[in-house]
C-alpha cells in the first residue's frame, strides 16, 4: 500500500558548504533563534539573498544528522532552531582540523539512514548511495544524469510503497560536500564543470574509526567483539570513508594508534578489528529516535 504522506527524498541543493561560514558557524551555543534572525544572519555576512529556503532547508537537516534542533512552533510564527552539544563541538572543528570537520559531517550525512532506517532520512539514503556508487566505479567522470536514472530505479525498489522521486539537482548537491574532503573524492577535470571521482588515499583516523563503528552497527556486534576482516568488510569500512581499498591496511595501523577505542586483533585465523566502547572522543546522535516532519513544514 502506498503511503499516505509523500516522502521527501530531495538532497536539498541549498545544503551546500558555501553556507557554512555565513551561517553554521555564526550560532551561538544555547541560544534559540528563529528562522528570521538566522536570514538576517546570512545577509549579514554579506551574501545578498532572501535566504529563507537555504535557512529552512539547512536547519532541517542539521537537525537531521544531530547538529542541533528544530522546535516547531504555531502556525504564523517562525520555528526556533539551536545548536546541540554535537553541533557545538563539530563548529570548533572548522578553525582547528578542517579536515576532520568535513570528514565527520560526510558521515553525519552517510550514516544516518543507515542507522536508524527511519523514512525521515530518506534524502540521507540518496547521500550515502551516491557516496557508494561513485566510489564503487572511481576513478571515473561524474555523469549526472545516468546516475540519477540508475539512483531512482533503485529507490522504487528499495521503497515500493514511498513512490521515491528527486532530481537531478539532488544528486548533484551531493558533490560539492565530497570536493570539501581531504584528500578530496571528487576534484574538477578537463572542463571547469565537469568532476572525476579517485578514491582517497587517506582519511582522518576518526572517520576511519566511526567506519568501523557504522559496520558493528550494521553487523549487530557488541562492543569488544572481534570483527573478522575479509575483502567484503574491506569494502565496507573503505565505502564509507571513501577510501582506497589498498590503503586500507595503513589507515587501520593509523586509527589503532591514534583511538583508544580501537584495536587490531592479530589471531590464529587472521587479523580482525576491534570496537572497545561507543566513541569516547565524541558523542553520536541517537539515529535510531523517531523524528518529525520535513523542514516542508518548517516556517
Amino acid at each position: 500500500m502506498k503511503a499516505d504522506r509523500k516522502v521527501n527524498f530531495e538532497f536539498k541543493n541549498q545544503v551546500s558548504p558555501r553556507y557554512i561560514e555565513p551561517l553554521f558557524l555564526q550560532l551561538a551555543s544555547g541560544l534559540w533563534y528563529t528562522t528570521t534572525q538566522l536570514q538576517q544572519q546570512l545577509r549579514d555576512s554579506g551574501l545578498q539573498v532572501q535566504g529563507k529556503q537555504i535557512v529552512l532547508a539547512n536547519i532541517a537537516f542539521w537537525d537531521k544528522i544531530g547538529l542541533g534542533e528544530v522546535q516547531r512552533q504555531a502556525p504564523g510564527h517562525p520555528n526556533l532552531f539551536r545548536l546541540s552539544a554535537l553541533g557545538k563541538r563539530v563548529q570548533a572543528l572548522y578553525s582547528t582540523n578542517r579536515s576532520l570537520f568535513f570528514d565527520l559531517l560526510h558521515y553525519l550525512f552517510y550514516s544516518a539512514w543507515r542507522r536508524s532506517r527511519h523514512i525521515s532520512h530518506a534524502p540521507l539514503w540518496l547521500y550515502a548511495e551516491v557516496c557508494d556508487t561513485l566510489w564503487q566505479e572511481a576513478p571515473g567522470k561524474m555523469d549526472a544524469m545516468g546516475l540519477t536514472s540508475r539512483l531512482q530505479s533503485e529507490s522504487r525498489q528499495a521503497f515500493p510503497d514511498e513512490d521515491p522521486a528527486f532530481s537531478e539537482r539532488s544528486v548533484r548537491s551531493v558533490f560539492p560536500w565530497l570536493g570539501e574532503l581531504t584528500p578530496p573524492f571528487l576534484s574538477p577535470c578537463g572542463s571547469r564543470s565537469e568532476l572525476c571521482s579517485e578514491r582517497r588515499s587517506y582519511c582522518t583516523p576518526q572517520l576511519f574509526h566511526l567506519a568501523v563503528d557504522l559496520a558493528y552497527c550494521e553487523a549487530g556486534l557488541g562492543y569488544g567483539t572481534s570483527l573478522a576482516i575479509d575483502d567484503r568488510q574491506i569494502a565496507t569500512i573503505s565505502r564509507a570513508c571513501l577510501l582506497d581499498i589498498d590503503r586500507f591496511w595503513d589507515m587501520a595501523s593509523l586509527a589503532d594508534m591514534a583511538m583508544r577505542e580501537l584495536e587490531v586483533r592479530q589471531g590464529q585465523w587472521g587479523t580482525s578489528l576491534a570496537v572497545t566502547s561507543p566513541p569516547r572522543w565524541i558523542d553520536l546522535p541517537d539515529f535510531g529516535a523517531s523524528e518529525e516532519a520535513d523542514e516542508e513544514e518548517d516556517r
